[in-house]
């Protein structure tokens, strides 16, 4: 390859073509990312009866490069290939490293070695020759904003579809725990049995909160400025088992999305391409347009900062996480000036 390294696109088209490359590595610390990569892998090098002959999977603490390489040298012993796994690559000595790195140079033609680190130091050998070589793929955890887009594709592959706020809202409660996630949607499908479409109905009733209690219905009385309500709800969420971390990436993509629609008004697009631009469902386009009035640009821009400190207060071990969930609350309804429930100065 002329580039370095590897996408998990350009990965998985590659195994469906049957291509499987004589070395891997699978670096990074999402080990979900990691693991679904390793599985896709496999299941293209061994048939499901070849994995007891021809498998092997190594413990980079536990084993050195002499018997990696010897594994990796030997013939399948049914088929046209063995597999050879080490785990944790990153934590062998630099002299099997060293070892590693001519055998990356030229590989058994039979044999995948898969190194699977989560922090290699990718400036040394092999791990930086198995770049340059094209045959290594980052398993990066993802960021907050790249969960909900993450669980449509995840649920798409599974034979179902999700509205765009179900997945913000599974999200926001979840976090960024791709286990976590897979394991929620598994309980998801048995819900909603014969149904192909997970709705906020169906998650809000799955992490046990009322439609009226919800993320969602907060996010649309702070929109609307509506204080005293806002505050009900918040505690509603927090007496529920909801923390900051579930309130605050809630607030946040909404207020993005909404200064995404003041960006998209402003150019003139249609409300048919808002919605699609922005990732919102039609039928709740018109509570945002709604919003806009009550949350000008300006009021977004302020947002996000007042987010950003109130997750760094609630994370700080010094503010009441409750304080400063219900001070945030209140400023994004633009009562700040009342000094209600705002977390005390240090």
């Amino acid at each position: 390859m002329a580039k370095e390294g590897l996408t998990s696109p350009e990965l998985f088209a590659s195994l469906e073509r049957g291509d499987v490359a004589p070395v891997y590595l699978l670096y990074g610390e999402e080990d979900f990312l990691a693991g679904e990569a390793l599985e896709a892998i496999l299941h293209a090098a061994l048939a499901e009866g070849d994995r007891t002959l021809n498998l092997d999977v190594l413990g980079g603490a536990e084993t050195d490069a002499m018997d990696i390489v010897a594994r990796a040298s030997s013939f399948p012993m049914v088929g046209e290939r063995r597999v050879v796994v080490v785990r944790e690559a990153d934590k062998l000595s630099l002299h099997d490293c060293e070892l590693l790195a001519v055998y990356a140079g030229k590989p058994s033609p039979s044999t995948c070695l898969i190194l699977i680190a989560a922090k290699p130091d990718m400036r040394k050998k092999p791990f930086a020759a198995i770049k340059r070589l094209g045959w290594a793929l980052e398993c990066k955890r993802l960021y907050e904003n790249q969960i909900p887009a993450w669980i449509a594709e995840a649920v798409r592959k599974g034979g179902h579809r999700i509205e765009a706020e179900a997945a913000k809202l599974l999200a926001a409660y979840i976090g960024t725990s791709l286990r976590e996630i897979m394991s929620e949607l598994d309980k998801l499908y048995i819900y909603i049995g014969n149904r192909k479409e997970i709705t906020t109905g169906d998650v809000s009733a799955l992490v046990g909160m009322s439609k009226e209690y919800s993320p969602f219905e907060l996010q649309k009385v702070v929109g609307r400025r509506e204080t005293g309500r806002a505050i009900a709800i918040l505690e509603e969420i927090l007496e529920g088992g909801g923390g900051a971390p579930l309130v605050i990436a809630t607030m946040t993509n909404y207020f993005l999305t909404l200064w995404k629609l003041h960006d998209l008004r402003r150019r003139g697009v249609t409300q048919d391409e808002q919605a699609s631009q922005a990732r919102v469902h039609p039928r709740f386009l018109r509570e945002y347009h709604e919003a806009l009035g009550f949350q000008p640009p300006t009021a977004c821009e302020r947002a996000f900062l007042l987010l950003a400190e109130a997750d760094e207060q609630s994370k700080s071990g010094v503010y009441d996480p409750r304080q400063v969930m219900e001070s945030l609350i209140v400023r994004l309804c633009g009562a700040e000036e009342r000094n209600i429930g705002r977390a005390p100065a240090v």
